[in-house]
């Protein structure tokens, strides 16, 4: 799909093209899903937040003022929209129980020891975003999966840059001490 730019479509649905929406979706849907699903962690809320997402930002569309990119606008209705979910919804905390305990359990058929790592990898930390909050998971996203930096995360959440950098200190070493106490487990379990 030839994309004309961001711009382009917002001015088309501004003058009555509601189908030029739809290039805006198309452009956005899978980052808007994948920063949803960081901050959730379940794919049906992540869906439900990034159709809300995507719904809120159609009707709020004349109200964009160009003044940051559409996709750091549409960041922002999606952290908002996620951390609010998470606040009405009040998840229960999962338990390190709740975690496989060996990169066996990872190993397919035909899948190589890397790959089965890195898969577990990728697990545990997933893991570990769900125990944190949803301010500090919705922060990693951005800044790691994302790759925007604090002043583009300060524009998206309403946190100044400076509590931007404190903030993502924080999560980071929270993040650490799950992966390490769930490693500890792991070794516990071997035993």
């Amino acid at each position: 799909m030839d994309y004309k730019g961001d711009i382009f479509y917002i001015e088309q649905v501004l003058n009555g093209r509601i189908n030029a929406f739809s290039y805006l979706i198309d452009k956005h849907k899978d980052n808007v899903y994948n920063l949803a699903f960081r901050i959730c962690g379940s794919h049906e809320e992540a869906e439900e937040v990034a159709q809300d997402s995507f719904m809120k930002a159609y009707r709020s569309l004349s109200s964009f003022r160009k003044k940051s990119s559409f996709g750091t606008w549409l960041y922002r209705i999606v952290y908002n929209t996620a951390v609010s979910c998470l606040r009405l919804k009040k998840k229960g905390i999962l338990s390190l129980e709740e975690f496989p305990a060996d990169i066996i359990d990872f190993l397919g058929e035909n899948q190589a020891e890397e790959e089965a790592e890195k898969e577990y990898r990728n697990s545990l930390i997933n893991f570990a975003l769900q125990k944190i909050t949803a301010e500090e998971r919705g922060l990693i996203s951005l800044y790691y999966f994302n790759e925007l930096n604090c002043e583009e995360i300060s524009s998206i959440t309403g946190i100044s840059k400076s509590n931007v950098k404190v903030k993502l200190f924080r999560a980071r070493q929270r993040l650490s001490r799950v992966i390490e106490v769930a490693e500890k487990k792991k070794l516990i379990y071997h035993e």
